[in-house]
């Protein structure tokens, strides 16, 4: 059900607070619903109206999220219309400002871009903080309670549907675990120097029946064999899928692969053209509702 603009913010804070409450019973379940409470809760304007200008301290601000340290955002400035997010996990040892900077080279000025903070290394000083993710399920946590901040501060800026789900090193192993989650949300990933077994093949021949769309796998050398397959069974799957040979060892995103990346960008962000074919584990195609039996005049007799 729609709902004015006005308890759209009312509707993030009741869903917040249920999730703190049940958020260790049934944790994909309450993705799933919140969700569809964030970003179908909020009537879109109308077709030809035009929101205020966005308004921020800067392109990059803090967002506060309760429970966990602050997350970066990359805010799209002077913004009329609702757009879209890009949620960019950093690596092992990483800060999200420099997470939010790589993925606003990359994605442009247009979208929001989400960068959670994690969680503060203690092998590091203090004059140069790091951090990491602990592990997916407290990760997927903290991204939850971002989101839901994101959309109570910004509202009708915020568009509905899916979002861009990128990560690098542990970043990407605990985006994929999510994006695993809700494939339909987390429909585009991109994952950079992730864990081969972050990506099963079980995921791999799921993810376009279950609503994913695209699939950009970024690698060195050392995982191209493992990783390249992924792409091939993700493909698949009815999803579209590219892999993309880094340098030897991968940097996360500096200079070189990130130049590489961008190339690929305008295709991750695209819209589609075309629907989806799902092939079986063979490689044959098969209808994107799957294999249908014969008509049971048809079958064999015993």
């Amino acid at each position: 059900m729609w709902c004015s603009r006005g308890s759209c913010g009312t509707i993030c804070v009741v869903v917040r607070h249920a999730f703190e409450l049940a958020r260790s019973r049934q944790p994909r379940t309450l993705l799933s619903l919140l969700l569809i409470a964030l970003f179908v809760s909020c009537k879109p304007p109308s077709r030809g109206s035009r929101l205020s200008p966005l308004h921020a301290a800067g392109w990059l601000v803090d967002l506060d999220v309760p429970g966990f340290g602050k997350a970066k955002l990359a805010v799209p400035l002077g913004a009329t219309t609702p757009r879209a997010i890009v949620i960019a996990l950093h690596g092992a040892a990483d800060r999200p400002e420099w997470a939010c900077s790589a993925l606003r080279s990359l994605a442009g000025p247009a979208p929001f871009v989400l960068c959670p903070r994690g969680v503060q290394r203690t092998d590091f000083p203090a004059t140069d903080p790091r951090y990491t993710f602990a592990t997916p399920e407290q990760t997927a946590s903290e991204l939850r309670a971002a989101l839901v901040e994101l959309k109570r501060q910004y509202g009708e800026h915020v568009a509905v549907g899916p979002v861009i789900f990128s990560g690098v090193e542990v970043g990407a192993d605990h985006a994929a675990a999510i994006a695993n989650q809700e494939p339909a949300f987390f429909s585009r990933v991109l994952l950079v120097d992730p864990s081969p077994a972050s990506w099963p093949s079980s995921q791999a021949a799921l993810f376009g029946r279950a609503g994913g769309r695209r699939a950009l796998f970024a690698f060195g050398p050392a995982h191209r064999d493992e990783l390249a397959q992924k792409a091939v069974l993700t493909a698949r799957s009815g999803a579209e899928a590219r892999s993309l040979l880094l340098s030897d060892p991968p940097r996360g995103l500096d200079p070189v692969a990130s130049a590489l990346i961008r190339n690929e960008w305008p295709w991750l962000a695209a819209p589609l053209r075309k629907s989806p074919t799902i092939d079986n584990i063979a490689g044959n195609p098969l209808s994107v509702k799957g294999p249908t039996a014969p008509p049971l005049t048809q079958r064999p007799k015993p």
